[in-house]
């Protein structure tokens, strides 16, 4: 028990002090074989296109890379990614982030994962975003085909907002970016597994608040289902859905993004 506070202590105060951002997203992997000692590496590189709804229906261009080190109890996840859109001469609109996540133990039903982010997104005007966070999450297996996910932390938010994405007659005379600094509540549940042998689908929804608004929250479902055409080919449609109850900046309250994509694992 003093070994697992020590643990839970270092993890909250590597989530607190390191800086990270981004829009909501799902970083995860289920895994319930047994624990290696050998070191063990994963990776993937994807493509596609994506529809982004706000003030204006969008199509983009995306592309991601993920990477996962498996070292016994320990798991480390890196994943980046980074959208272009053209919206007129000289306009290129940017999205992405960068995403580390830490768990440890976690192969065990109940474990730590700690995580740091950094993220942007033009056409919303998030000019960026850091996160850094920490929770405790139980993972329920059914007969190892399927996984039930609860988790709860903690996480720091760091963001500045311009207006670029609000409608002129909600904008200020003599608009100045807007810093946000919080502590907020960070909860979420997720379901994954397989709906035949080749076929996986992955639900996930997402509670952000800070305590002194906890019933204005941000909330995000993120819904996947891929298909493996071959053993390093994958065919992936992805949703993700954001209603944020205070918006930073007045712009609407729900977004949505829609995007198929091609993966190859290695």
């Amino acid at each position: 028990m003093k070994r697992f506070g020590k643990y839970f202590l270092s993890v909250c105060l590597i989530g607190m002090m390191q800086q990270s951002s981004a829009q909501i997203i799902n970083i995860d992997k289920v895994d319930t074989t047994p624990y290696i000692h050998k070191a063990q590496w994963d990776g993937q590189l994807s493509s596609g296109l994506e529809i982004d709804k706000q003030k204006a229906t969008l199509y983009d261009a995306t592309s991601g890379f993920d990477a996962s080190l498996q070292k016994y109890h320990e798991l480390f996840i890196f994943s980046a990614s980074d959208r272009f859109t053209y919206n007129g001469p000289d306009d290129f609109l940017n999205t992405g982030y960068f995403h580390l996540r830490w768990r440890h133990d976690y192969k065990d039903q109940l474990h730590l994962e700690s995580y740091i982010q950094y993220s942007w997104d033009t056409k919303l005007g998030l000019e960026k975003r850091y996160i850094g966070g920490v929770n405790i999450r139980y993972n329920f297996w059914h007969r190892r085909a399927w996984e039930m996910t609860f988790a709860t932390g903690l996480m720091y938010e760091n963001e500045t907002w311009d207006y670029s994405a609000v409608d002129s007659a909600k904008i200020p005379p003599n608009p100045v970016n807007i810093q946000t600094s919080l502590v907020k509540s960070n909860n979420y549940i997720k379901w994954e597994g397989k709906v035949s042998a080749n076929a996986n689908i992955a639900i996930a929804v997402f509670y952000q608040a800070s305590f002194a608004d906890f019933f204005e929250p941000r909330i995000a479902t993120n819904v996947s289902f891929d298909v493996d055409i071959s053993k390093h080919f994958t065919m992936g449609l992805k949703y993700a859905g954001v209603y944020n109850s205070k918006p930073v900046v007045p712009i609407f309250n729900f977004y949505y993004s829609l995007s198929n994509n091609i993966t190859y694992k290695f």
